[in-house]
């Protein structure tokens, strides 16, 4: 017999979406037995660690409340995902970065025997950013509001939301799924709040005395070590947190339900499966024993050591009291009122120490007093923490970690090189935002837009002290072809992208070589694997850039068209097309701003009727050949890699 709700236990946050159980419930608790088993026998531990991690409580396995419909197909695949993503989250959770990276390595590989061909690549990408996710440090350089916006994008809800259109009937595009985030983003990130509020003490207990106390990934405990809160404060804002977005979305959900707006029968089905999908998610947490385990050997006064009381080190949270230990009374938590968006532009955090201060204390200064450094560098880095809180695929720092498997790169060094060509990266894609006029940024406003134009050069200049002249030589490249209209060759498009794209790859390669304990002079098969990986890099980013429903959703459609960016493919259709004036007038004959959907569909028409997006594809299919037969070859003398198989497999 299924399971039914019997309520949630007395004491626990009472959530308020919707829940159902799964009429399959006894062949998901089968199918759950026997994937515990294989995944016992391929990782090589015993019952006990699996019973604990595992997603069985009383009330049923946790597919069974989150999946009801969940086709009889894909049980089996559901079942071992679960079993696995929560054992991932239990023995990778305190460990360190290299083993971290050796152990989601292996379980890629374990997990994608067990996908179709459809959903392979795409999917395997999916899982690989939750289990990432789930070890996510939080430093103390994220806000709380930063710490939100991950959690979005990087959760369990958001892995199980994002897995629906793949193995259920409501079959739907990014376009459609982006449509309906203003409201679907809030009841997600109430779940996944949910999950810290019920987690934390699970969390600290693996986490005390190890060398990573301050870096638990929970808002519970971010707000007590970087906001001061004592443990019932931060309980309390987010408890507020959870029921100010449970309400919000729900609120925005009716009226979009009743609303005559297009919608297909299939986005209906897809925004109440991931509804009813967080209230069943929420019960099954409720009963969820690791959470609310009674062997506990820490205690609250272990958990109080994260607090922090000296007002120059925390952050101040907005439109929140003030914390107790701080300012010595009680907080009024329920006279706060919550700004969270969608829109990033709503978060901001304020220092404490700017805030709440006697104005006349500063009134008396020593005018002859020595020089004092300005205090200004969070003032000078507020653009460059904004995009590091963007969705990235971190491409970059993957190619460092598969590279390393090779080049035998100390951890000291390698975070040194990963963090400082992530900085460049992210550099470039500050300025990018400005040189091409673009107003968003992987799906949010670019940084730009959101600390304005100068003060997004002078961050730039602060971290880029030193010019870097091959990558802003191929910079440069496209900007004065841009500039001037001058359509490239093919042949000069390339030598931009070994430049610019390219640098990026060959800086690694390069930092890592000068660090490395093993050698890799003179191996010409790994520096034509370098230039290959750049071409294939940009040119795929080109031709999804045209083609993409997620890229449309995030950036645009056919927003290199909008810049008038020359492209291979536009570069392509320029040469072959019998009507390149016609076309070159639509991109470079007025402001690309007014360029309307109607004028980038005709011109991807044209791109369509040249051949043009068949010819990169073309390219891109013996790029992807080449590199990795150069990859075979470089194997045979380095040895094999397993990481930069992945990397390649994952199409970067």
């Amino acid at each position: 017999m299924p399971f039914k709700p019997i309520g949630i236990p007395p004491g626990r946050f009472q959530s308020t979406p919707p829940v159902r159980v799964s009429k399959v419930a006894d062949q998901i608790q089968k199918e759950a037995e026997e994937s515990q088993g294989k995944w016992e026998e391929i990782l090589g531990v015993t019952l006990k660690p699996f019973a604990r991690s595992g997603t069985m409580t009383s009330q049923g396995r946790v597919v069974s409340w989150m999946l009801p419909e969940c086709p009889p197909s894909a049980i089996k695949f559901w079942t071992a995902i679960a079993e696995i993503g929560l054992y991932f989250d239990d023995v990778t959770d305190t460990v360190d970065k290299e083993s971290h990276k050796k152990i989601l390595s292996d379980a890629l590989n374990d997990v994608e025997s067990l996908l179709g061909c459809e959903v392979r690549t795409n999917f395997l990408l999916q899982i690989q950013d939750a289990f990432s996710a789930q070890t996510a440090h939080v430093g103390n350089d994220m806000s709380f509001e930063e710490y939100q916006v991950f959690k979005v994008r990087h959760s369990g809800a958001r892995f199980m939301a994002n897995a629906i259109p793949h193995f259920t009937r409501h079959r739907v595009s990014q376009w459609e799924i982006d449509s309906v985030a203003y409201f679907l983003d809030k009841v997600l990130l109430s779940s996944s709040l949910l999950n810290d509020l019920y987690s934390f003490h699970k969390e600290f207990e693996d986490h005390n005395g190890t060398e990573n106390l301050n870096t638990i990934g929970n808002g519970v405990a971010l707000l007590m070590s970087s906001y001061g809160y004592n443990e019932d404060e931060a309980r309390n804002v987010v408890q507020d947190k959870i029921r100010t977005l449970e309400k919000q979305g729900l609120e925005e959900f009716n009226p979009w339900k009743h609303s005559k707006s297009t919608k297909s029968q299939n986005l209906v089905g897809y925004v109440f499966t991931v509804l009813t999908m967080v209230g069943r998610l929420n019960y099954w947490m409720s009963h969820f024993e690791r959470y609310f385990r009674t062997d506990f050997t820490t205690t609250a006064e272990d958990r109080a050591k994260l607090v922090k009381t000296s007002p120059s080190d925390l952050r101040r949270l907005q439109n929140y009291a003030v914390p107790l230990a701080v300012n010595g009374h009680t907080p009024s938590l329920g006279q706060s009122v919550s700004t969270f968006t969608c829109d990033i532009s709503a978060l901001k955090t304020v220092p404490l120490n700017y805030m709440d201060e006697d104005i006349s204390e500063h009134t008396d200064v020593d005018i002859t007093d020595i020089f004092r450094r300005a205090d200004s560098e969070k003032l000078c880095m507020a653009p460059y923490s904004y995009i590091r809180t963007l969705p990235s695929k971190d491409s970059i720092v993957k190619f460092a970690d598969a590279m390393r498997n090779w080049l035998k790169v100390p951890t000291a060094s390698l975070d040194i090189i990963k963090s400082s060509t992530a900085m460049l990266f992210n550099s470039s894609l500050m300025l990018d935002g400005i040189q091409d006029d673009s107003t968003k940024r992987r799906g949010t406003p670019a940084t730009h837009a959101m600390h304005g134009v100068a003060q997004t050069v002078n961050c730039v200049s602060y971290r880029n002290q030193n010019e870097l002249e091959v990558l802003f030589s191929g910079q440069a490249l496209e900007l004065y072809w841009k500039f001037h209209k001058q359509c490239p060759t093919i042949g000069e498009y390339i030598v931009m992208i070994d430049h610019k794209t390219g640098g990026f790859f060959r800086l690694v390669m390069r930092l890592m070589a000068a660090e490395a304990s093993s050698s890799i002079l003179n191996n010409n098969n790994l520096d034509s694997f370098i230039t290959l990986l750049g071409r294939y890099y940009q040119i795929r980013d080109d031709y999804q850039n045209l083609t993409s429903d997620e890229y449309a959703a995030k950036k645009g459609f056919c927003e290199d068209l909008s810049e008038g960016k020359f492209s291979i493919i536009l570069i392509h259709t320029l040469q072959n097309s019998p009507t390149p004036d016609r076309i070159r007038g639509l991109i470079f004959g007025g402001a690309t701003s007014s360029m309307f959907d109607e004028m980038r569909s005709y011109i991807l028409s044209e791109m369509v009727a040249a051949g043009s997006l068949e010819y990169s594809r073309r390219l891109l299919t013996e790029l992807y050949k080449s590199l990795l037969g150069i990859l075979g070859d470089v194997e045979t003398t380095m040895g094999p890699n397993k990481l930069l198989r992945n990397f390649l497999f994952l199409k970067l």
